[in-house]
């Protein structure tokens, strides 16, 4: 899930990222990536869901164990969508009515210092106009000792998601090997920044952060099924096993835990 809004960059990446992306917050995807989080133990408290869309997450955190679910998302028509779900959801779950809300904004969050228990960035700090704002934004409103959970392009994945723009062109499209490229090249043709794993702990670190895993997330292929059904169905039940093997370093996705210090 990821905004437009929330966009620019540093030195080495590329000056601009007008591809706002789209929602992960699908079928397997989604339950795949949320129960990475619970197995860690994290799905409780009050939770933020930075760049939230329509809602998917906010809503699966609550459904998943959080006691309540905070998104926040630039664009109001996203907010709107996700206000017009919340309401069904609502009135068919039996969901207390302050268990999610939605907040229309950039790096300024409407809420008090120290007042969330964790935060979730998932496909969304490739998208920021300054990743150490948004980090310290973040960092604000987590409580000492809160966890933030980071999800963001992992260069060792040979396809680029978001596509590019190459001689005034869009190609909306993943695009092979591009994140292999030399970035001196490769920053000026991405639609969103994307990191070698160690660059996104040392962007979660430099806010001010401790971290705590370092991880990676593998592709189910439900948005783009590039393989045969047959093959998807065999790998989904493998992936268990490959989370085991040197396999995994080349997942779509690196996850960040980290957490801010007790005594900051």
């Amino acid at each position: 899930m990821t905004v437009n809004e929330f966009s620019v960059s540093r030195a080495r990446t590329a000056p601009r990222y007008p591809h706002p992306g789209g929602s992960t917050a699908i079928g397997s995807n989604l339950a795949y990536r949320l129960g990475k989080l619970k197995d860690l133990g994290l799905l409780h408290g009050v939770w933020l869901d930075c760049g939230c869309a329509s809602g998917g997450y906010t809503e699966a955190l609550v459904a998943w164990g959080a006691q309540k679910a905070i998104g926040v998302d630039p664009v109001q028509s996203r907010i709107d969508e996700a206000n017009a779900r919340k309401q069904a959801n609502d009135k068919k779950l039996g969901r207390p009515l302050d268990a999610i809300e939605y907040h229309c904004c950039t790096d300024d969050f409407p809420l008090p210092d120290g007042s969330i228990d964790a935060a979730l960035l998932n496909e969304v700090l490739e998208h920021v106009v300054d990743e150490a704002a948004t980090l310290q934004e973040i960092r604000r409103v987590l409580r000492p000792g809160g966890h933030l959970v980071v999800m963001s392009p992992n260069r060792w994945f040979p396809f680029e998601g978001h596509g590019m723009r190459l001689m005034g062109r869009d190609f909306g499209f993943p695009i092979p090997l591009l994140p292999w490229l030399p970035s001196s090249w490769s920053a000026r043709a991405m639609a969103a920044r994307n990191y070698w794993p160690h660059e996104l702990r040392d962007v979660v670190a430099a806010a001010g952060f401790e971290i705590r895993k370092v991880d990676y997330v593998l592709p189910v292929f439900e948005l783009y099924p590039w393989l045969p059904a047959g093959v998807i169905s065999t790998y989904r039940r493998l992936m268990p096993q490959i989370e085991k093997t040197p396999l995994r370093k080349f997942g779509v996705s690196t996850l960040i835990v980290a957490r801010r210090p007790l005594n900051s």
